[in-house]
């Protein structure tokens, strides 16, 4: 027996909309203060996540769900 994996393309990233000049120009300003505040290792470790979504969104998954689970057991 063969399994076929089907692997899911690069569309899921994109927009389902475009956004207006305003919104993305607001948007930006916000991402440029948030960086601002942030240490250049908060930075690394939001891009390196980021990354990680992007390229093993299962992975991400997985550990988002364990997260909450462990979040929840706390509590």
């Amino acid at each position: 027996m063969v399994e076929v994996i089907h692997y899911q393309g690069r569309g899921h990233m994109e927009p389902e909309h475009v956004n207006n000049a305003l919104t993305a120009e607001t948007g930006r300003r916000g991402g440029l203060t948030r960086a601002a505040r942030q240490s250049a290792e908060e930075r690394r470790a939001l891009a390196r996540h980021a990354a990680r979504a992007r390229w093993h969104p299962q992975e991400t998954q997985a550990a988002r769900e364990k997260a909450q689970e462990i979040t929840y057991l706390i509590k």
